[in-house]
């Protein structure tokens, strides 16, 4: 008969002996972003299946029996909802079911060794350069034609452009902590640099300008960094508001190009709706539905169909009104200032308010919010951020098991 199992050496503040699929696990995030470089949903796919797996099998290892169970009971009822009740919220309950699972994944620094993450964090560093340079290469090669006058990648290639913003700041932050890489750090910089802004999307300059404003400002002042996400969030709603007060009935009194008017009209409707039902909202995932009854007079814009509110921030206000507008910012803050972050490595920090910054602003002023693209442009850089990137060592937690990173160390 054989012994009973004791409880997990993690619980016990012993290191795990690594596993080949363990050490496998930091490697596939790591290659994650190089999917979207095909097809963005590719890389929304490929990393809620690689989150999820790693997930249950970190809580599997670590004998996360409570974890665990809540795992297999969303992943579950994501199932039985996807026979019966395919939709929106079946893939909520799916996102739900990945956020969980991602919250596994730093029980990994704990069975790894040094050298294992050490090349993870090259191959991340690796993915995050490939990612901008092999867009250049399919925009020039392959759609040169629709590429407009002054910029460098077409719109369709928007999506892959928003996930490599939210990669600088972790990539740029590890090339200068290596020895000899400085310069590969500032190059890498100036590259994004002119990758922004000789995108087609407004939204991807403005993702990487964002992004480098949070850590400027959170260098300083945290505070100052989260401010800057937390204000590209608001951004629709104090645009919506100005309309209202300055009495515009004619989207031609705004001096904005017809994308912005378009996203200023779906904003309005998000504003009315909402001012209906200010405190329990319209319903989930009803914006796209209703949004085309609202009357607005005069100042009406073309529309095509059903569409979303292209503003994480209006769609939750018409949906669930006040309340669910402030469990967003209550998340905000949570991802901004996560228990037990190494408060004294100030570089690191500003970096992570960076990745948040500019994760959220395409959400905020563009994306569907209800979908697996937008969840994992701003889960997997905040995820790999918070797996690759060391804190030095004078910033780590006193008393936290396996084995502390080398910060300073060089990639070779």
């Amino acid at each position: 008969m054989a012994a009973p199992r004791g409880p997990s050496p993690i619980v016990q503040g012993m290191p795990v002996r690594s596993s080949h699929i363990t050490s496998l696990l930091p490697f596939a995030l790591a290659l994650m972003p190089l999917p979207a470089v095909i097809v963005a949903g590719a890389f929304a796919s490929a990393s809620i299946a690689v989150v999820i797996l790693g997930g249950l099998w970190l809580a599997w290892v670590d004998r996360a029996r409570l974890m665990l169970a809540g795992q297999l009971a969303l992943l579950a009822a994501t199932g039985v909802m996807a026979l019966t009740y395919p939709g929106k919220p079946t893939e909520g309950v799916l996102f739900a079911a990945t956020a969980l699972c991602a919250l596994a994944w730093p029980r990994l620094l704990d069975h790894l060794s040094a050298r294992t993450l050490t090349g993870a964090r090259v191959v991340f560093v690796a993915s995050a350069v490939l990612l901008p340079v092999l867009l250049l290469v399919r925009a020039l090669y392959l759609h040169a034609e629709i590429i407009p006058p002054f910029s460098l990648a077409p719109d369709m290639l928007a999506k892959p452009t928003f996930l490599a913003m939210p990669l600088v700041p972790a990539a740029v932050l590890l090339l200068v902590r290596w020895r000899f890489c400085t310069p590969l750090a500032a190059a890498f910089t100036s590259f994004m640099a002119i990758m922004a802004v000789g995108s087609a999307s407004s939204t991807a300059t403005l993702g990487f300008a964002l992004g480098a404003a949070a850590v400027l400002a959170a260098y300083r002042r945290p505070w100052a960094g989260f401010g800057v996400a937390a204000g590209v969030l608001l951004l629709p709603l104090a645009l919506s508001l100005a309309v209202q007060i300055a009495g515009v009935t004619d989207w031609s009194q705004v001096w904005l190009r017809g994308s912005w008017i378009h996203r200023l009209d779906l904003w309005q409707r998000a504003l009315i709706l909402f001012q209906q039902a200010p405190w329990t909202g319209h319903g989930f995932d009803t914006y796209a539905h209703i949004q085309g009854a609202v009357d607005m007079g005069t100042l009406t814009f073309e529309h095509v169909g059903r569409n979303h509110a292209h503003s994480a921030a209006m769609q939750l206000l018409a949906e669930g009104g006040a309340p669910a507008l402030l469990a967003l910012f209550g998340l905000l803050a949570l991802l901004a200032f996560p228990p037990g972050r190494p408060r004294a490595d100030r570089l690191r920090e500003a970096a992570r308010l960076g990745t948040l910054a500019a994760a959220v602003t395409p959400p905020a002023i563009g994306l569907n919010l209800w979908s697996d693209f937008t969840t994992m442009l701003v889960m997997y850089p905040l995820l790999a951020f918070a797996l690759f990137v060391p804190a030095r060592p004078d910033a780590l937690s006193p008393g936290r098991g396996g084995t502390a990173p080398a910060p300073a160390a060089s990639p070779g």
